[in-house]
């Protein structure tokens, strides 16, 4: 256990800790980039428990005190919030790009050898088949979220993302039903309620898709399929480039499942895009001059 980090250390164990042990791990990981940046007192209050409850935990995993764990999380860099950092001497920014070449092509690896093949192939099917899709995303999750929003909107129509700007939830999640899908982005830092709003969904026997990421604990009891994105960065911030190559394989196999509508609505939308002329179309050949394509 020595070698494990505290987010590993903590998966481990999480289901046989005590509610109060679980609701200190749970925030811990909720506020892993500024972990480094608490005294005890400070996390046990963040936490809602006893100073004494935070000593007992990190005992259970194998520290010998919160410095111990700050000074691990320091040096591992693995935390999901900008903490700033110097770049260290002697590294260029030559060796900094390179790093990140190597960050993120494991973590990209990593993320794809984690997705069990069938749970794919039920969340596609699922995507194809439903009768509205819904996506949810809050804070940076958004922005994952509409880049989803956009690539489905290539293969099938219904396709909504929540929550609109300035709206609540409550009367989007009335209309669901269960010939719907909804997928959830939950990579951290994502809100604290966030479960919470998913358990109401799970309710109404709505199917739910989770995306999150591998700090994440029991991400199956509120979810009925989730697919872990490693995105630990090199630095002060996370990479989500194994995210976007998920978005975009899922993308890509809606469209190969239902090929024959997709297909036939990309060429619609292709013909609306020069109807409208919305778009510069040779970009959109590769960049072929327009007297490429008359020829």
């Amino acid at each position: 256990m020595q070698d494990q980090s505290i987010e590993q250390r903590i998966k481990e164990i999480y289901e046989k800790l005590s509610p109060t042990q679980q609701k200190l791990a749970t925030c811990i990981l909720n506020h892993q980039g500024d972990i480094a940046t608490y005294s005890a007192t400070e996390l046990s209050k963040l936490a809602g428990v006893s100073k004494s409850a935070v000593t007992r935990l990190l005992q259970r995993l194998g520290y010998k005190d919160f410095g111990e764990v700050k000074k691990q999380v320091r040096t591992a860099r693995r935390w999901g919030a900008p903490v700033a950092q110097k770049m260290p001497e002697g590294q260029t920014l030559s060796t900094l790009f390179q790093d990140h070449v190597k960050c993120d092509q494991n973590n990209i690896q990593t993320t794809l050898e984690s997705i069990h093949p069938e749970h794919y192939k039920t969340a596609i099917r699922w995507i194809s088949q439903a009768q509205k899709v819904y996506i949810i995303g809050y804070r940076n999750n958004y922005a994952l979220g509409l880049h989803l929003r956009q690539q489905l909107t290539q293969c099938r129509s219904n396709i909504t993302l929540l929550p609109i700007p300035g709206q609540t939830l409550g009367e989007e999640i009335a209309s669901f039903t269960s010939e719907d899908i909804v997928i959830v982005m939950g990579i951290r830092r994502r809100p604290s309620w966030l479960k919470n709003l998913m358990g109401t969904i799970k309710m109404k026997g709505v199917r739910l898709v989770y995306i999150t990421d591998h700090a994440d604990v029991a991400p199956s009891e509120i979810s009925d399929l989730h697919f872990p994105c490693a995105v630990r960065g090199v630095s002060a911030f996370d990479s989500y480039a194994s995210v976007m190559t998920l978005i975009s394989m899922i993308a890509n196999s809606v469209y190969q499942e239902s090929y024959n509508d997709s297909h036939a609505r990309i060429q619609n939308i292709e013909s609306t895009y020069q109807t409208l002329n919305e778009l510069d179309m040779a970009a959109l050949t590769n960049g072929a001059s327009l007297d490429d394509i008359d020829d």
